[in-house]
């Protein structure tokens, strides 16, 4: 019984688990484009020979999902040719990863300009956080362990 409600309280204390389905670009580099910019966000891309791959979104919804990657990808670069609107109000909401997706024009000029600045973009530089989530899987770690071990030991004493 003691074993049991261990396991479950163990469960109940643990945070729930963030999944929103598959990464369907898993490019680094990307640019979200419509039917409209796709052509010409891959001619611009082509002519600087930026290796960067060019996904015709449908909806604004598909190209919210993508940027959420982007969260918990820090190597993953996107410009946006095309939903600017969406992108804007996403970077509102996390300025962290301003550095790494952005947004532009649809005209020629704008997309060289981004591409080329994005291009030269060094994910690692961005400030990839290493000592917050060390830190809690750390005292996470810790805890766990002290509430085993002070249930085995009482076990094994009684």
């Amino acid at each position: 019984m003691r074993i049991e409600l261990a396991v479950l309280l163990v469960f109940l204390l643990m945070g729930g688990v963030a999944a929103h389905g598959m990464e369907i670009t898993p490019e680094s580099f990307i640019v979200i484009a419509d039917n409209s910019t796709g052509k010409l966000a891959r001619s611009v891309a082509d002519d600087l020979g930026v290796n960067v791959t060019v996904y015709r979104f449908q909806s604004a919804a598909d190209v919210e999902h993508e940027l959420e990657h982007a969260l918990g990808n820090p190597n993953k670069k996107i410009l946006a040719v095309a939903y600017q609107d969406t992108v804007s109000s996403f970077l509102k909401a996390h300025p962290e990863v301003a550095y790494r997706v952005m947004y532009c024009s649809a005209d020629e000029a704008s997309v060289r300009d981004k591409l080329l600045e994005l291009n030269s973009v060094n994910p690692e530089e961005g400030g990839t956080d290493f000592l917050t989530p060390f830190s809690s899987g750390a005292l996470i770690g810790v805890t766990l362990g002290m509430v085993i071990g002070a249930l085995w030991m009482k076990r094994k004493v009684e």
